[in-house]
């Protein structure tokens, strides 16, 4: 005879929980102690765990009743022995992770989007853990990794799905944020990992093909505004006293950017691009004391050579 273990599962607690119930109401249980609640939601949580492992470890949904009454169970022991913190709630989404991670182990191809549900349970029972022990930094930060990490590990799974390595990098550069707030003055550099973030994944272009030689130009440029914005804030570039210095400096790092595509990738135009700006690095150093004019007197002489060339007689062939 062939049983449905579901529909037997669900009757008896109904049963049970009906039996309780009218017992209350007629006056036969006064009190119901929390020791019987444990052990009554014990009992579920165990019931469901057998069930899914009478499944061949297959059902997983089984799991749903296991983690949630066995995660109920620890909750109201917790409170009975005076556990007075966010903590004594972490076990109920303990029991909602187990479901959700035994469901992705089961199929990771198909039931890859437990990954998801799953992270958002570690990160409430992390929380609940570590919220009374930790400053808020922190939590803001471990939440943000975790949805990174949860994402990254559905890439993983599927090396096709590239919006989610993108999603997982977003969320992974942006922990950094409230990392660096808990270390007080620190936090100001985060301009700095979010410019060398972005140049990140142009560098990786750049290095996989030589076709891709115009990602060196955004990655150089984040680069060299990355230093430039790192040395402002350490206090070794003042903009009143050497922000000249700092000009130089940016204008110095375009030239080496536009180098390496005329040394590496033989681009003719980035030869010209590459002096003219080292060019420009040298005489504002030497000119540091009026850079503020020198970017207007550049674009002046740019134009009169654009105007120069435009107006001149081409030479006869």
């Amino acid at each position: 005879m062939n049983i449905n273990r579901s529909s037997l599962f669900w009757g008896v607690l109904l049963i049970g929980g009906g039996v309780l119930a009218l017992a209350d109401q007629l006056g036969y249980i006064e009190d119901l102690s929390p020791t019987l609640w444990i052990l009554v939601f014990a009992a579920i949580s165990l019931l469901g765990f057998v069930s899914y492992a009478m499944s061949s470890w297959t059902q997983w949904g089984w799991l749903f009743p296991a983690g949630v009454f066995g995660g109920l169970a620890a909750v109201i022991a917790l409170a009975t022995n005076n556990v007075d913190s966010a903590a004594v709630a972490s076990p109920l989404f303990l029991g909602l992770l187990i479901p959700f991670a035994a469901a992705y182990f089961t199929d990771r191809v198909r039931n890859w989007w437990a990954l998801i549900p799953g992270g958002v349970m570690l990160f409430l029972f992390l929380t609940l853990l570590m919220v009374d022990t930790v400053g808020g930094e922190w939590v803001g930060a471990m939440f943000l990794l975790l949805i990174g990490v949860t994402f990254l590990f559905v890439y993983l799974n599927d090396r096709s799905r590239n919006w989610a390595l993108l999603v997982a990098y977003i969320f992974g550069v942006l922990s950094v944020a409230p990392m660096l707030a808990a270390f007080g003055d620190v936090a100001a550099y985060f301009g700095t990992v979010f410019l060398l973030a972005i140049a990140l994944p142009f560098y990786i272009v750049y290095f996989r093909s030589a076709e891709n030689w115009w990602a060196i130009i955004p990655a150089g440029v984040m680069t060299t505004l990355s230093i430039v914005a790192t040395l402002g804030i350490a206090g070794v570039l003042n903009s009143a006293t050497s922000g000249g210095y700092g000009f130089a400096l940016l204008l110095a790092g375009l030239a080496v950017t536009f180098a390496v595509l005329w040394f590496r990738h033989s681009k003719p135009w980035a030869k010209v691009v590459a002096v003219v700006l080292g060019v420009m690095a040298v005489t504002a150093v030497f000119f540091v004391s009026y850079y503020e004019l020198y970017w207007p007197v550049a674009l002046i002489l740019g134009g009169a050579y654009l105007f120069y060339t435009a107006l001149r007689k081409p030479k006869a062939v």
